[in-house]
């Protein structure tokens, strides 16, 4: 019984430690650094880069603004939006995970992202608290969770 308690855990020691072996082998073998990042089983066919695609899509944007260099409103409203929705809907996914998903950002760069959305969305400004909207009702439908509510920023 003792052994069936401690299934759980070694099963995710084994996980982690076949993670970083990959990660070794790509390294050694194309001189790539490559993060593989875990998480849970329930969304096994869904992934972050597929929901930043959902959340480029429901904005009319391509999926290519979110690594793009730029400090156009559209591009940085865009990726305010995606590290939120991905922090909410990933939590195992990491501020450099999410920075590497942007084209290579420093996490401290993601840090200051969440907090100006966080800003915009406490702030009431229309223009944001719509576009975070539109992007979370796709991604609940997404992930199948249509409840009512669910994630919005309020009716601000």
């Amino acid at each position: 019984m003792n052994y069936m308690n401690n299934a759980p855990a070694q099963q995710t020691r084994s996980v982690h430690n076949i993670a970083r072996s990959a990660q070794r082998k790509i390294k050694n073998i194309t001189g790539m650094n490559v993060s593989v990042i875990l998480y849970p089983t329930d969304q096994a066919l869904k992934t972050p880069e597929q929901m930043l695609k959902i959340v480029a899509l429901a904005l009319d944007m391509k999926y290519e603004c979110f690594r793009k260099k730029s400090r156009i409103r559209e591009i940085t409203e865009l990726r305010f939006i995606g590290a939120l929705l991905l922090r909410m809907n990933f939590p195992c996914v990491t501020l450099n995970d999410i920075a590497r998903l942007f084209g290579g950002q420093d996490h401290s760069s993601i840090i200051n992202g969440l907090a100006r959305a966080h800003s915009l969305i406490y702030t009431g400004d229309l223009r944001f608290v719509k576009k975070y909207n539109t992007a979370v009702k796709s991604v609940d439908i997404w992930l199948k969770r249509e409840e009512p509510g669910y994630a919005t920023a309020g009716s601000a």
